[in-house]
């Protein structure tokens, strides 16, 4: 049997648009308009190519405005997936600075929290990790003497090595990920532990440069 897909049908307007583009040569047509499609006809266009970006739907309408919209760069044991992820969140980033944030970039990293030895010792395989090796490497505090803090309003870019004591991660302003060794190495990093989290964690592996955008 043949599998159909159903699609509604054009406005007005859009068919008189598909009737002139039917009508122009173009260097690329993109088809579908979610944030693939989107990103691509951008960075075409960017480059000085004419791009006909076709969708029967408005941008970013159909499954891309389900997503997470979380970004990170942390995938350990893979050196080709991470780099592939640090050039993407450097165009992130230069997105955002060219339009002064508006998809609110930020930068407030990924926590994995263990109460446990066993997940302590996962969390240690980190600091030989040649994924994280790559863009960065791990940071390790084993007491409260390092002087970071969790900040929830962290910046993206350069500024976020800084905001975080020199952990941003990515693009040669500090370390891929932090570890915290211990409760009071965790405690002082986090400060008052959230109620739905152990209050006895005693290790903290925090992706630093990932977050979230809208």
């Amino acid at each position: 049997s043949t599998m159909r897909a159903s699609f509604p049908p054009l406005s007005r307007g859009a068919r008189t648009l598909a009737s002139e583009a039917g009508r122009r040569s173009y260097d690329a047509v993109v088809c579908g308009a979610g944030i693939a499609g989107v990103s691509c006809a951008h960075y075409l266009a960017r480059s000085g190519a004419s791009v006909l970006l076709v969708d029967s739907r408005p941008p970013l309408s159909h499954t891309s405005s389900l997503s997470t919209e979380c970004y990170r760069n942390f995938f350990p044991g893979s050196v080709p997936l991470t780099a592939f992820m640090q050039r993407s969140v450097d165009l992130l980033e230069a997105r955002a600075a060219e339009c002064d944030n508006a998809f609110g970039l930020n930068r407030r990293g990924y926590w994995f929290l263990s109460a446990s030895e066993e997940g302590a010792a996962q969390h240690a395989l980190a600091l030989s990790d040649p994924g994280l090796a790559s863009c960065g490497g791990v940071s390790h505090f084993s007491d409260a003497s390092h002087g970071l803090r969790y900040r929830h309003d962290a910046p993206t870019g350069a500024a976020a090595a800084a905001a975080a004591g020199g952990g941003g991660g990515g693009g040669g302003d500090g370390p891929a990920a932090m570890l915290f060794s211990g409760r009071e190495a965790v405690q002082a990093y986090v400060g008052s532990l959230p109620p739905f989290l152990a209050a006895d964690a005693s290790s903290l592996l925090v992706a630093s440069r990932a977050g979230w955008m809208s």
